[in-house]
């Protein structure tokens, strides 16, 4: 970053561009590292004196396009998270565990337990909380919009419920709005393109999984529509736009750094063309994680642990079968 930028607290903001969300996930870590502006979180660790432990985090506005979100190798080498069940989780397997809003607004004074939770991004997008008790699908209404009318700019969904969020003590919606954009190609079929905007994400450990996640259910969204409309529709772009992108200062040394070189020794050791080279494709990534964890979720032995309902469960079966059917790509 330009010393104007750590001089004057301007906050940078870039722009990513790539075929792959590997390739994008190696070019946006690139990039917050060399541009983005040292900046402390409220996560950073402390000792005993008080004297912080870990070197600021690096932080950017940032906008990352992949162009074609299902083109191979698709599964970046860096996950830290179950990704089948986090795929799981975006689709609606656990919104079961959800505080019912009335219970929620009690709460807030108080802790959830482990098993208690505020939200997930789908109970928010597909039954969005309303103060009186009702909930909203959003995203059938975006899908029904853009069925009547394709080029609408109006297919947006919110996760944002603001009575609650400003107070909840953990866990605050990082994802806030996701919009379904749906142009025709040269042929005439559907091309659904997503755009989601996030308050903060952090790029070394969450962002690969969360994208993996969410253009899974582009996917699924675009197959609900080519159903709704008789069409063809294929799955077009992914772009999103962070207003915090972070690298966490204690997570410089995972990548063998240190509080003065940070990150640099990672890309002294990986080129784009390396780090991709280690990116797994859909099938491996299929066979050797994402349907070994599915079939684990819904196991009696984690439906029990999870108090999955039988709808939970049977969604949970319906996508396995999707994914070993072919009809959906993990």
């Amino acid at each position: 970053m330009s010393d104007h930028d750590q001089n004057t607290g301007r906050i940078p903001t870039l722009h990513v561009v790539a075929d792959t969300i590997p390739q994008a996930h190696y070019r946006a870590m690139k990039a917050v590292w060399e541009q983005g502006l040292p900046i402390r979180t409220e996560y950073d660790r402390r000792d005993a004196g008080g004297a912080y432990i870990d070197p600021p985090s690096r932080d950017a506005r940032i906008l990352i396009e992949v162009t074609d979100p299902f083109a191979q190798p698709r599964f970046p080498p860096l996950s830290f998270c179950e990704i089948g069940a986090y795929i799981a989780e975006i689709m609606g397997i656990k919104d079961h565990l959800v505080v019912p809003m009335e219970q929620l607004k009690e709460a807030l004074s108080g802790e959830l337990s482990a098993k208690e939770w505020p939200y997930t991004y789908h109970q928010r997008l597909f039954a969005h909380p309303d103060v009186n008790g009702d909930t909203v699908d959003q995203m059938a209404i975006a899908i029904d919009r853009i069925a009547q009318t394709p080029h609408s700019r109006r297919a947006v969904a919110t996760t944002s419920v603001p009575n609650i969020d400003p107070y909840l003590k953990e866990d605050v919606p990082c994802l806030r709005e996701v919009q379904l954009r749906c142009p025709e190609d040269a042929e005439g079929n559907l091309v659904l393109n997503m755009n989601t905007m996030w308050r903060s994400r952090d790029l070394y450990k969450a962002w690969p999984d969360n994208v993996i996640g969410i253009t899974f259910l582009q996917s699924v969204l675009a197959r609900q529509l080519a159903e709704k409309t008789g069409r063809t529709v294929r799955v077009g772009s992914y772009a999103d736009y962070s207003s915090a992108m972070h690298i966490y200062g204690q997570d410089f040394g995972a990548v063998g750094g240190d509080a003065d070189r940070g990150l640099q020794s990672f890309f002294d050791t990986f080129d784009e063309d390396s780090f991709v080279a280690r990116s797994l494709s859909s099938e491996q990534a299929a066979e050797m994680l994402v349907l070994p964890q599915l079939r684990e979720l819904v196991s009696e032995r984690l439906a029990e642990q999870w108090r999955f309902p039988e709808e939970a469960i049977a969604l949970g079966k319906h996508i396995i079968a999707d994914i070993e059917s072919g009809t959906l790509m993990a």
